[in-house]
């Protein structure tokens, strides 16, 4: 059944990688780590739970004072910039919220991998002590179906490896691909030159990390992330209509990635929309930018 587009959006609640930071230099695209949300129609799709997700699940608990619509939280991987804001995500302590979370690793499963963080040694309440239905499903169907969503996923290279997510809402399609370094054609594997090609081939809107410039990169090779150079060519290779920068490196100033930004404008030309990720923006996949 064909969808309106006009309820397919994309909300950022936190575009930072590595850790949160907190000074003035970084306020126009905020400190929080990686929490995006998506809804389509209906269906909502939650990315990852860095520090961003405690802002989003405020929002949450006003906009469902009197009903618990499902929450799905689909993690990308659990290293911590990821899950560190897990245990402060108000929904689950709503007695009756049904929270589905979907991830996994190939050394563990992903209630496992949440449960260490939530150790008393860590925090004062365990995981199994939380009050709402939380229900944890391994990525092993491929695609998920959930709700009026077709959710496509796979491995990206990354150390401990990361999840890419393609979903499919009507004729639209969104990505989401942090976590993953982009080396040179020759360098490559062929497997993760196979992936970004079923993940992110003529996407409306990709969310992927850009975390370093071609210079940075020379001394973190390996380390799991990509320059901004080599994320634009690749979207622009498999005919990506528009790239939304993510997963920012703390040490990196509003001055330095509007200037990320700025090149990744001018490699893109007018062949694809480019922005940078920040908290509060808000993103129609028909292309309508607010906030």
């Amino acid at each position: 059944m064909k969808q309106d587009n006009a309820d397919f959006t994309v909300s950022f609640w936190g575009v930072r990688g590595s850790i949160p930071v907190a000074d003035p230099d970084y306020l126009k695209y905020g400190g929080n780590t990686p929490c995006v949300e998506v809804r389509c129609g209906q269906t909502l799709l939650i990315f990852d739970a860095g520090t961003g997700i405690k802002n989003l699940g405020l929002a949450l608990a006003d906009e469902t004072a009197d009903h618990n619509p499902d929450i799905n939280l689909l993690i990308s991987h659990t290293h911590w910039d990821h899950i560190q804001g897990f245990p402060f995500f108000s929904p689950v302590f709503r007695k009756g919220q049904r929270i589905n979370i979907y991830g996994g690793h190939f050394l563990s499963d992903i209630r496992t991998l949440l449960s260490g963080q939530m150790d008393l040694e860590y925090f004062p309440v365990a995981l199994d002590d939380l009050p709402a239905d939380i229900r944890y499903y391994d990525l092993e169907e491929n695609p998920l179906l959930i709700g009026n969503t077709v959710i496509y996923h796979t491995h990206l290279l990354h150390p401990s490896l990361s999840v890419g997510f393609r979903v499919e809402y009507g004729r639209s399609v969104f990505v989401y691909a942090t976590d993953n370094e982009i080396i040179s054609d020759r360098e490559m594997p062929d497997f993760n030159m196979e992936n970004m090609s079923r993940l992110i081939s003529d996407a409306d809107l990709v969310v992927a990390e850009a975390q370093y410039n071609s210079e940075e990169y020379l001394t973190k090779v390996g380390w799991g992330h990509s320059t901004v150079e080599s994320i634009t060519e690749m979207c622009l290779r498999f005919r990506v209509k528009h790239l939304c920068i993510f997963h920012h490196d703390p040490y990196h100033p509003d001055a330095v990635i509007d200037r990320m930004v700025r090149n990744a404008r001018r490699i893109a030309g007018k062949r694809m929309t480019v922005t940078g990720a920040r908290e509060g923006l808000k993103i129609s996949i028909q292309g309508r930018v607010r906030g």
